[in-house]
């Protein structure tokens, strides 16, 4: 038998809300920077006030950690129905890191990408993510 412990472990779980989106202009915002050894547990959008008309967009994704950049890694657009209000989470979603994500390879930050497709009323809202810092 050889043994392989290890001395990594966290007992500090962090849930950080983002500034408060009030009908955003287009593009990519950085929203939350995550530090090297974070695992990202959950992520989740609430929408206040939903889009209305167009074919409006919201993803949620990350740049860094010696990656390229994944815009819709947490939530899709459809996960993140823009045109509807509500709490969604990445939980049990399609998106390539919707059940979590571990920063190793180094510091990141969490993004959120929008694009208003014509919609006549631009989303209210926020987001929420889920972390630990694993020492």
């Amino acid at each position: 038998m050889v043994d392989f412990y290890t001395n990594q472990a966290a007992d500090n779980f962090r849930l950080a809300r983002s500034r408060t989106f009030v009908e955003p202009a287009d593009g990519t915002y950085n929203i939350l920077r995550i530090p090297k050894y974070t695992f990202v547990l959950e992520v989740f959008l609430n929408l206040k006030q939903a889009c209305s008309g167009g074919s409006p967009s919201i993803t949620i994704g990350f740049v860094g950690n010696k990656e390229t950049a994944d815009p819709d890694a947490f939530l899709t657009n459809t996960e993140a129905a823009p045109g509807s209000t509500g709490l969604k989470t990445s939980k049990g979603g399609t998106a390539a890191w919707a059940d979590g994500k571990y920063f190793d390879g180094g510091s990141g930050a969490i993004t959120l990408t929008f694009a208003a497709g014509g919609a006549t009323a631009r989303f209210i809202g926020n987001v929420f993510v889920m972390y630990s810092v694993v020492h």
